[in-house]
């Protein structure tokens, strides 16, 4: 019974992995860019830069996805682009 039980959680664990890279990706593979729909149609190049790098959107790929998925794992699921209110 308890094999059964590790072997569930290490199926659980390798699943939400996959489930976390690929939305992850699908995310990024949208069109646009984030921080221009975020500061809006009349940002300056400045302002869209500063979201940037508040987002970490200016780090490489794979940086992002470590910050995101320590975030994820402390609770922190970051803030609301509408209300800038924490998420959880």
């Amino acid at each position: 019974m308890l094999t059964l039980l590790a072997q569930r959680l290490v199926a659980t664990v390798a699943v939400m992995a996959v489930v976390g890279v690929t939305v992850f990706l699908l995310v990024h593979l949208a069109p646009g860019d984030p921080a221009f729909v975020i500061a809006g149609d009349n940002a300056t190049a400045d302002q869209v830069a500063a979201i940037r790098a508040k987002l970490r959107l200016d780090e490489p790929l794979h940086r992002q996805f470590f910050a995101w998925a320590v975030a994820v794992l402390n609770g922190d699921l970051g803030q609301s682009i509408f209300s800038d209110l924490p998420v959880a």
